[in-house]
């Protein structure tokens, strides 16, 4: 059976073996993107799970109409969801280090930022994720379209989530 047909029997049918099947078809894209991301070890399975019930998701709103096959409809929701959760991990991680007193010297581990080419990633960077200002703030400001500022975050995320 193709996809097509599985997402018609779990759609009309609430077919659960064909839902299963999907399941263990889409698993190891899940995980690829999990290691792709880098995500961290302790939450590999929480993303895991979230990746299933963002496959669930994906299944149960596609629609064969919109001219997309369901891997990149579901590709697309998938890296959008973990967008969003790696988004919300700390920024920096706080490390402990024994001093020679018997004590801890804790400091903060930076995370590298990714390599911006243009200026309207630089500028769309600065503002979107360092000031947290909304796209329309962005635009109103630098003169950008809405178009050009969800470019580039798409292009900031590929490399803040790829390196």
């Amino acid at each position: 059976m193709n996809d097509y047909e599985l997402i018609y029997l779990i759609q009309n049918h609430q077919d659960g073996i064909a839902l299963e099947f999907l399941f263990k078809k889409y698993k190891r894209l899940i995980w690829k993107y999990i290691h792709q991301y880098d995500v961290p070890y302790y939450e590999q399975d929480d993303f895991f799970q979230e990746g299933l019930i963002m496959l669930h998701k994906a299944v149960m709103t596609f629609n064969e109409e919109k001219n997309k096959t369901f891997t990149r409809y579901f590709e697309l929701i998938l890296k959008r969801r973990f967008w969003a959760l790696l988004k919300r991990l700390p920024k920096h991680e706080i490390k402990e280090i024994p001093d020679i007193q018997g004590g801890y010297i804790i400091y903060e581990e930076e995370i590298e930022y990714p390599d911006l080419k243009s200026k309207l990633e630089i500028d769309v960077f600065e503002m979107h994720y360092l000031k947290g200002e909304s796209i329309k703030i962005i635009s109103q400001k630098t003169g950008y379209t809405r178009k050009q500022i969800y470019n580039a975050i798409y292009r900031i995320k590929d490399k803040l989530l790829s390196k």
